[in-house]
């Protein structure tokens, strides 16, 4: 429910000053996301993930905070990609996008890099 009533108050005052100051309206909305984002990562969301990491297996925790990383790290992305292209920065909005994967694409194959270690191994047992 706070968190509706402070889209609503901002929403309020980002058309104030919309109306009153429109060349300092883009400044004020993208330091507002950034703001608001913060404040729901970090009230929201971080003890909301912290309450369900203790009901996790310990075998499938590794697993289960890299996979909440990526959902993390996607959605975040999703949301500074959508603004930048509000803001008509397309291709900063790509390199965003392309970066995000990359570093989702390197903590992964990082992580299961014991994996395959071992099923080449047994691969190569086999032949």
């Amino acid at each position: 429910m706070v968190v509706y009533v402070t889209i609503i108050l901002a929403f309020c005052l980002l058309q104030l000053v919309k109306e009153t100051y429109p060349r300092l309206h883009s400044i004020i909305y993208t330091i507002y996301i950034f703001l608001f984002l913060t404040y729901l990562v970090t009230s929201i969301v971080i003890p909301f993930v912290t309450q369900y990491i203790s009901i996790v297996p310990e075998a499938l925790l590794p697993v289960f905070k890299l996979l909440l990383f990526s959902v993390i790290l996607l959605f975040i992305s999703q949301i500074v990609e959508e603004l930048l292209l509000d803001y008509e920065y397309t291709s900063l909005a790509i390199i965003i996008t392309f970066t995000t994967k990359a570093i989702l694409l390197f903590v992964w194959l990082q992580h299961m890099k014991k994996f395959y270690e071992k099923f080449l191994s047994i691969m190569g047992l086999l032949s």
